[in-house]
């Protein structure tokens, strides 16, 4: 019997209810699975329903499913490695009783496309109660619409309203936000907020899933397709769109900088802060009166948000105003290339000159929630996609994030540092990723032989080399990265030869390079070979529960926290060197690739 059959043939519980869980239990329904529960041991989930499953603990779970077997639905590797000890200890056996999530779909055996037919087949002749911006639940509304015939859709649009729906007892109720503030300075979660008001107000039954899978917003758009003289001269020059994997400390906002001003890329700067350019453009395209107020109001918003400041807006006003003309109509494609255009002029003081190919800059930052739907809305409007990422030696990315951690807090936290080595140790190319073309930089390489790497990057995506590409600018005036009170301003090398003497010791190296082997392996940085220690594994995280120079600067509760941090360092950094040294079961963890390299010699004696 293969995995599926057992699947198939068994009750199934889903270990963990978190949103990689909902996920996985929304594939296994598509594949016609029996999910009959949830187990999760968190407090928050107590007495809660996800997607109108019961959610228990594993103590609960066992005495009232004592014949179920258990699918592990942890994103984090080594807490699945962890649940999975659990159930052997109980007398479960892998892949007969148990599986882990991850691996069935490392093996492709849940559906990549399960949401639409899951979601269909778990609240069938259940109400739906969309909870949160209108402007969302509109879209959410139409999706589940187009699935589910003769369904209940009611919209909850504020905490007040939520009790006026209570009467709905075994309703689901889907919370739908952006979880990034539109409010400056300060960041946050309202999705989390959502879920927190609907708990408040007794409310058991919800799905968090969507909050983080936002993806059928871009299911059934509604597109007006006629097309503006003006902007159609733009249109055949602007197919390409360059977009910024996330690569956080790997240099991204110096990439930024230095594409800023180039006179054949539209960027808009920087917007870390606030909603992607899907929601400005979805927004006015909604709206149905004072259509070309509401698309000049989204953009300024949009602008204001991200420069912080209204000296400019009086200016760039009258420019969009020559773009954006009263009594026409724009398809979204004609909205998108004009806000880049319109800034553009702000930018440079004219337009492009129309002749040359020009190329749309995006990095959406901290916006990555949206990643997906970007991708989608962006093959859907008609452009080729191309993905750059950064890459830096994952030590001194995890000394720079350190750096920038200590700079806002007094301490660094266990999770802080779980959470890095983890993350610097893999690197992974998503299903959605995978169909575009993707470049990859070093960012030693960028700093240091700027001109050899701009120009390879210029001939692959198709625009002509331009002596701003060797200034590094902020809409174009002269940018500086500044943290702890020092700066570093353009192709200065400090950051490439920064030693974080301060957070690691030579032992300290030593296992780091050891710890991110395949990765500094795959781009030439300094790594340890494992074949030259013959150690178990078991010694191997012993030798990793050895105190980091880091350590000095982190906060513990008590004494014990610091234990148990130590032997949870240990447990991660053996499972991280478990999974390199099988590579190919785990290949999605490390899917390393080419980058642009410095060995073409006709190429670099051509841009000397």
């Amino acid at each position: 019997m293969d995995l599926m059959e057992r699947l198939l043939k068994e009750d199934i519980v889903v270990y963990c209810a978190a949103g990689y869980g909902e996920k996985i239990y929304l594939k296994l329904v598509s594949a016609g699975c029996n999910v009959i529960g949830f187990c999760d041991n968190a407090e928050r989930n107590k007495d809660i329903l996800l997607l109108g499953k019961p959610i228990h603990n594993y103590s609960e779970c066992r005495q009232k499913y004592p014949y179920a077997i258990y699918v592990i639905a942890n994103s984090t590797f080594i807490t699945a490695r962890k649940i999975s000890k659990e159930l052997e200890h109980d007398g479960y056996v892998k892949n007969i009783t148990y599986f882990i999530a991850d691996e069935l779909e490392l093996q492709n055996l849940l559906p990549d496309k399960s949401e639409n037919a899951g979601f269909c087949l778990t609240v069938k002749e259940r109400p739906i109660i969309l909870f949160g911006s209108l402007f969302l639940c509109n879209f959410f509304r139409k999706w589940v619409e187009s699935l589910i015939q003769n369904s209940e859709v009611y919209i909850c649009t504020s905490e007040d309203e939520i009790s006026e729906y209570q009467k709905y007892a075994d309703a689901i109720w889907i919370p739908l936000a952006m979880n990034i503030s539109y409010m400056l300075p300060a960041r946050t979660n309202k999705g989390l907020l959502l879920v927190q008001s609907l708990q408040n107000h007794g409310v058991k039954s919800f799905s968090r899933f969507f909050l983080s899978n936002l993806v059928y917003c871009e299911e059934h758009s509604s597109v007006c397709n006629k097309e503006d003289v003006f902007v159609n001269d733009y249109s055949a020059l602007v197919k390409k769109v360059l977009f910024l994997k996330r690569s956080g400390y790997s240099g991204s906002i110096f990439i930024d900088s230095i594409l800023d001003f180039h006179p054949d890329i539209l960027y808009l700067g920087l917007n870390m802060w606030s909603q992607s350019i899907w929601h400005v453009i979805k927004k006015a395209m909604e709206k149905e009166e004072d259509y070309i107020g509401e698309i000049i109001r989204q953009i300024e918003k949009y602008l204001l948000l991200s420069k912080g400041s209204t000296e400019w807006l009086d200016e760039y006003r009258i420019i969009l105003k020559k773009y954006i003309r009263d009594g026409k109509v724009y398809s979204e494609r004609d909205l998108f290339i004009i806000i880049h255009l319109s800034y553009y002029e702000f930018l440079h003081g004219c337009p492009p000159d129309g002749k040359k190919p020009l190329v749309i800059y995006m990095d959406i930052h901290s916006n990555m929630v949206m990643r997906d739907v970007v991708f989608s809305w962006l093959d859907w409007m008609g452009f080729e996609v191309v993905l750059l990422e950064m890459i830096r030696s994952p030590y001194k990315r995890l000394g720079s994030n350190i750096k920038a951690i200590l700079a806002y807090y007094e301490h660094l936290t266990p999770a802080n540092i779980l959470g890095l080595l983890e993350a610097f140790s893999e690197e992974r190319v998503e299903q959605s990723e995978r169909k575009y073309d993707l470049i990859r930089i070093r960012f030693e390489d960028l700093k240091m032989y700027p001109k050899i790497i701009l120009s390879k990057l210029c001939q692959i995506v198709g625009i002509s080399w331009d002596d701003s590409l060797l200034e590094t600018t902020s809409d174009g005036k002269e940018s500086a990265y500044i943290i702890n009170g020092s700066s570093v301003t353009g192709f200065d090398l400090k950051p490439v030869y920064h030693p974080y003497e301060e957070y690691f010791d030579a032992f300290d190296r030593f296992r780091l390079d050891l710890f991110f082997r395949e990765k500094n392996k795959a781009y030439g940085y300094s790594y340890v070979d494992r074949e030259k220690y013959w150690m178990s594994l078991d010694e191997f995280g012993k030798l990793f529960e050895i105190p980091f120079q880091f350590e000095k600067f982190m906060l513990f509760q008590d004494e014990a926290g610091r234990k148990n941090y130590h032997v949870r360092l240990g447990e991660l950094c053996m499972q991280i060197l478990y999974m390199e040294e099988n590579k190919e079961k785990y290949a999605q963890y490390f899917q390393f690739g080419d980058y642009l390299s410095l060995e073409d010699e006709e190429l670099q004696k051509e841009v000397r």
